[in-house]
């Protein structure tokens, strides 16, 4: 095969393969027919950098390797046998997007290069075009080997959120990997706004955790990336009506009771209210004893429903109870 033969294959296989790179592999490797032996291509996933130049123009170095191996039947009429490869890059929908790489023209022998790209992060797959020469310079073997790559950012930074009482938690990741010594920002969500309320430092296994006010959602955030929103409840209470008996000759004496996770809350203030035109008013209220009970005296003035309230506080939620039904007396 002449050179100028080789450079016309060599097109001719840059249009060809565009529609065989829709299969994946890796380090593929391809037979030398004529002389036998085999050659390997290896591209190695790198993180997208300004750590070459081209013509100026800063970009990312990725480092390739060709390994040919001569087989059995090569024999002495081939001496001092070398190879010279060149490589043209596809993307993930299968256009040679080569122009946006500099260095794919390797010379005899090299085993190694670097092509310094320009691609936007994405996966991709570099095709080599592999030609071996006898002693007299003749091409004897073409090859053409692929292998898959990915050119990723350089952070992809993860925030994991969960919860426990009053203390929320997250763990930092950059592509799977904890981050330790990392200042994370705590957020919380008040009126449909996130503010950042403080910082946490995250440990040797990438957590950080921070003690906050129940009725709030919160998020972590590092590097312009979020958790997902953590919602820390108030405390469920239950006000309920305990008994209602007679009082006097027109009145009735109400009996309510608050508890707050299966226990007694004392020394908070419960409302005794009324249905009235579609809603509730109230009527009286009274503060709740060490045993979680008060009573109001209230003399209906009409036949009506009335209820427990409770307007709930800081930590622990509002509630009302199940309504009852008071008939006028006297």
């Amino acid at each position: 095969m002449t050179k100028a033969f080789a450079a016309t294959a060599v097109a001719a296989l840059a249009v060809a393969v565009a529609p065989l790179i829709s299969s994946p592999a890796h380090a593929d490797t391809a037979p030398l027919p004529y002389i036998g032996g085999y050659a390997t291509l290896t591209v190695n996933n790198v993180t997208k950098a300004q750590n070459c130049e081209e013509y100026g123009v800063r970009g990312t170095n990725i480092p390739v390797s060709v390994d040919v191996s001569f087989g059995a039947n090569y024999t002495d009429e081939f001496t001092a046998p070398t190879t010279r490869w060149e490589v043209a890059v596809f993307d993930s929908a299968g256009d040679d997007v080569t122009n946006y790489i500099e260095g794919t023209d390797f010379p005899e022998g090299s085993a190694t290069g670097n092509l310094c790209s320009f691609l936007p992060v994405g996966n991709y797959r570099a095709v080599a075009y592999i030609f071996t020469m006898d002693d007299a310079g003749s091409y004897t073997d073409t090859a053409e080997v692929t292998d898959a790559f990915s050119i990723r950012a350089a952070h992809s930074y993860t925030l994991s959120a969960g919860r426990s009482a009053t203390t929320i938690k997250s763990q930092l990741k950059d592509y799977g990997k904890a981050l330790a010594g990392r200042s994370v920002a705590v957020q919380r969500k008040s009126s449909g706004t996130w503010k950042t309320i403080t910082h946490r430092t995250t440990g040797s296994t990438g957590w950080a955790s921070a003690s906050v006010a129940r009725g709030y959602s919160y998020r972590f955030t590092y590097g312009g990336k979020y958790s997902a929103a953590v919602w820390v409840p108030k405390v469920a209470t239950s006000v309920a009506k305990i008994s209602v008996s007679k009082y006097g000759k027109t009145s009735y004496r109400s009996v309510g009771k608050l508890t707050a996770g299966g226990k007694v809350v004392k020394g908070k203030r419960i409302l005794l209210q009324k249905r009235s035109n579609g809603g509730w008013v109230t009527v009286k209220s009274c503060v709740t004893s060490a045993y979680g009970k008060c009573a109001a005296v209230t003399a209906p003035a009409s036949s009506r429903n009335y209820r427990w309230k409770y307007a709930g506080d800081a930590t622990r939620a509002a509630d009302v109870s199940a309504s009852f039904y008071l008939r006028k007396r006297g």
